[in-house]
């Protein structure tokens, strides 16, 4: 505990260095959107999704599984945990919904922002999931999704060991804390013909990229409505058990 409250007291300090016109979290993004969520009965902003690109993604190409369902979409591509924690206050606990699912870690894994450390990741997590508790919001935590490499990083050569470092200590954590943990990564992660597990994002799953010859490849790290597909029914599974 002493640890999430530093971290949430190192978060605070932040937000009183970063310049309003630099908006480092990225405040604006939602700013006028929260303003009619809360005007909304709590039925149509029940949970909110908090993270980074792969939830910004999802909110925009699924639009109908978050309107129909009383979800609120609040990612933000290219976001770190570090940013995540500072918005999160306004993007979730101000908009008053019964749960949130807290999605983040493989930008910090990619070096978005700043070095990686695999501590101060999980403690930003920690914080976010503390500070939804705090204010009786039901938390749900989520497995990074898999990604071999970063296309935008390529100098980031082992994503794979990182992210499945991260989910073991993110799932340990929700187990301690009896909060809903959503295994996207087991559902969605390649399995060879040995059964071995790979790492990589199934095939087909993802978005496609131009590859050096101009071919269409599988991305890799951003689920298409495939894989979104995929994701829908876990996290719907988890909602039901903690919203009423």
């Amino acid at each position: 505990m002493k640890k999430v409250l530093l971290s949430a007291i190192a978060a605070l300090a932040i937000v009183g260095t970063t310049s309003a016109q630099n908006d480092w979290a990225n405040y604006g993004r939602y700013e006028k959107a929260n303003k009619e969520v809360k005007t909304w009965p709590q039925e149509k902003r029940k949970v909110v999704f908090m993270g980074n690109s792969i939830t910004d993604n999802w909110a925009y190409r699924h639009p109908d599984f978050f309107n129909n369902n009383g979800y609120v979409g609040r990612g933000i591509g290219g976001q770190t945990t570090y940013q995540m924690v500072l918005r999160f206050y306004e993007d979730v606990i101000n908009l008053k919904p019964k749960a949130v699912v807290i999605n983040g870690g493989t930008n910090d894994i990619a070096l978005n922002n700043h070095p990686y450390v695999e501590d101060r990741t999980f403690q930003n997590i920690c914080t976010m999931a503390q500070m939804a508790k705090q204010n009786n919001i039901k938390v749900i935590l989520t497995s990074i999704t898999p990604c071999e490499k970063y296309v935008w990083r390529p100098d980031v050569t082992d994503a794979i060991e990182k992210i499945q470092h991260l989910n073991a200590r993110i799932k340990e954590y929700a187990k301690k804390n009896k909060f809903q943990y959503v295994d996207y990564y087991a559902a969605m992660v390649e399995v060879d013909a040995n059964g071995k597990v790979t790492g990589r994002m199934r095939p087909g799953i993802s978005d496609k990229r131009k590859d050096a010859d101009g071919n269409e490849v599988d991305e890799g790290c951003h689920p298409n409505l495939v894989g979104y597909g995929i994701m829908e029914p876990l996290v719907q599974a988890a909602i039901k058990k903690v919203v009423k």
